[in-house]
């Protein structure tokens, strides 16, 4: 595709391989730090090893990372453990290991204080990628100031098949989703400007092949929809994989593996050949569970290097029969002492609860998880607003389940035995840093929110078989369930909102009986919501988010909320405090997934359910008597 003569044979044919990662989110051992545990789902070291073989098989291989990699796990807490400490920090001691040719931020990545970001990114040996995030002409935003570059260009040398050498010029560049800024406002605001995704893509390109690039490769913190650009401005990979001068393009942000049978085919997708538009594109899935790969053949033609064919695959490192790949030594050394640090800390006794504390059923019912996470949210916001005005105003709290199964797996729940809590119970309640955030808003906002909230389920019908509660592939961080108020669930009627936020049936109703201390909520009665600073500030499109309805408080990330909550009461549960449940529908079932180890709560669950058996990726199938909910 390119038309920029270089040095090259005429006809002479050479391989580039690009090997990606992407929402790694400092998954660096195979190890789970809330559990204590070795695991088999993945890991940097894994991935590492299935580089460097790649690297032996083909010369010309680039490693690149597109985002979301310095937060997420016990190990990267940048609050504690040394890790905001610049080379300290274990994932830039992997990655500089592992030896990146270039990294591109995520939105997680501004989770962190300004100063460990700051530090971490001029640790690492590799140029740093983001061409839609600019600083702003304030003063404080110096801070940012040089951590990262637009674009890059990188000559490689390629081996042809008889062994001669050739110069190419490959251009990178690397976009995130410019609602970053609402999202991690706290942080952010004021700071840093976002662009558009698409039309810093555009820029790029034209600078790239000014500058005489032979190949483009663009990284794209983005997920992969297919819409038109005008819709959409969070997944926009396949409007920048349209755009004329690209030749491959590594996605990532919703967690999700491409190419695969779990996308459907359209005119611009191809989950078989792993394409969009028709050229290569690859997302590694999260937690370092898979490795991407684009194998391009280039052909010197007329003097310029062009992309003549292509393959594109993703390397599953999950396999738990012991043909995963080996943890690379050179990883696995680099965070030896940071990995045994983690685990003192993980370790020390934080209080204790009276009851498991899962999210085995959070789809299905009020959990003892999300409650805990409500009620410390609740008695922090209390203790701050006192004496601002605000307190006479009833106070809800929004939780979502953030560990419930789903794209990240069958062992990703929240499982914490009743007796001593540690820092890893915690961490398993809480494994993202954000912070607690109040929203002012109205009962028909909280209508809406509920709303949107309940659309990750599936319309269900009378008589009808094979029904499932909702799709195991829909991110269940967006399914908000709000405390303090108490409400049912109809799902007889279809979702009002689509999971992006986008209203899809204006008639339709599905939250019913939405009362404050058994009183029916008015239109215009004022509320402060409790959240997490990524919901309030706009996150998953919730309505009535946004920065400017924002009441101001105290910075605390949740996680540190919820271990004074259980060291104060123990994890004793409030009984009266009201939150949802779904409606009763006769002659309906209906079947969910959920992971194994449910089966050692059933009795606590009180659910009408009857197991169906294992599933594929490890998951158990209940099917649930709607009947006698």
């Amino acid at each position: 595709m390119s038309h920029t003569r270089l040095k090259g044979s005429e006809g002479a044919r050479v391989a580039l391989r690009i090997m990606a990662t992407s929402d790694v989110h400092a998954t660096l051992l195979d190890y789970d730090y809330s559990k204590d545990s070795a695991t088999t789902l993945g890991s940097l070291a894994r991935a590492a090893t299935v580089i460097e073989a790649a690297r032996k098989d083909v010369s010309a291989t680039l490693l690149v990372d597109n985002g979301d990699f310095l937060e997420g796990a016990a190990i990267a807490d940048p609050y504690e453990g040394g890790a905001g400490s610049g080379l300290e920090n274990p994932v830039v001691q992997a990655m500089n290991a592992m030896r990146f040719d270039a990294i591109g931020l995520g939105n997680h990545e501004f989770n962190m204080p300004a100063e460990d970001v700051r530090a971490a990114l001029r640790a690492l040996k590799a140029p740093v990628l983001c061409a839609n995030l600019h600083l702003s002409k304030d003063l404080d935003a110096s801070v940012y100031a040089d951590l990262w570059q637009p674009n890059l260009v990188l000559d490689v040398t390629a081996v042809d098949e008889n062994g001669a050498c050739h110069d190419l010029r490959v251009g990178l560049f690397s976009v995130l989703p410019p609602q970053v800024v609402a999202w991690d406002a706290l942080r952010i605001a004021g700071r840093l400007v976002a662009e558009e995704m698409v039309a810093a893509a555009r820029r790029q390109i034209s600078e790239l092949r000014r500058q005489g690039v032979d190949v483009v490769v663009a990284l794209a913190h983005s997920g992969i929809r297919d819409v038109t650009h005008s819709e959409e401005t969070e997944n926009v990979s396949v409007a920048v994989a349209g755009l004329d001068g690209v030749d491959a393009i590594v996605t990532g942000h919703v967690h999700r593996v491409f190419p695969s049978p779990s996308f459907g085919h359209s005119e611009v997708i191809d989950p078989d050949a792993g394409t969009l538009h028709g050229k290569p594109a690859v997302m590694p899935g999260v937690h370092a569970t898979h490795v991407g790969q684009i194998d391009l053949a280039l052909r010197c033609t007329d003097g310029a290097w062009q992309v003549e064919g292509h393959r594109v695959q993703v390397h599953d490192l999950r396999k738990g029969d012991g043909t995963a790949p080996v943890e690379a030594p050179v990883v696995v050394s680099a965070i030896e002492v940071a990995h045994n640090r983690t685990l003192t800390r993980m370790r020390r006794t934080i209080g204790r609860v009276m009851e498991p504390v899962t999210s085995y059923f959070s789809m299905v019912k009020s959990d003892c998880a999300s409650r805990l996470v409500a009620e410390a949210k609740l008695a922090f916001a209390r203790r701050e607003l006192a004496g601002t005005g605000l307190e006479s105003l009833p106070l809800i709290a929004s939780v979502a389940p953030l560990k419930c199964g789903g794209r990240a797996g069958a062992f990703h729940y929240v499982d914490v035995s009743p007796g001593a809590v540690s820092a890893r119970a915690i961490a398993d309640m809480q494994p993202y840093s954000n912070h607690v955030n109040v929203v002012q808003t109205r009962g028909r906002e909280v209508v809406e929110w509920l709303e949107k909230g309940c659309a990750v389920y599936n319309q269900l019908f009378a008589g009808e078989t094979g029904q499932f509660l909702h799709d195991r592939d829909a991110p269940t961080y967006n399914r908000e369930a709000i405390y303090g108020l108490s409400y049912a669930v109809d799902l007889s009627e279809p979702a009002r909102y689509a999971v992006d936020g986008s209203l899809i049936n204006p008639q339709a109703r599905r939250v019913s009986n939405i009362c404050w201390r058994g009183v029916q909520i008015a239109p215009e009665q004022e509320f402060l919501l409790v959240t997490n600073d990524y919901r309030g500030g706009g996150g998953g499109n919730f309505p009535g988010a946004g920065r400017g309805r924002v009441v101001e408080i105290a910075p605390a990330r949740v996680r540190d909320v919820l271990a004074q909550h259980i060291a104060e009461r123990s994890g004793k549960r409030d009984p009266k405090l009201d939150t949802w449940h779904l409606r009763r529908m006769p002659g309906v079932t209906a079947m969910f997934d959920t992971g194994p180890r449910s089966a050692a709560v059933l009795d606590i669950a009180g659910l009408p359910i009857r197991l169906l058996g294992t599933v594929d990726g490890g998951f158990v199938r209940y099917e649930l008597d709607m009947a006698r909910l």
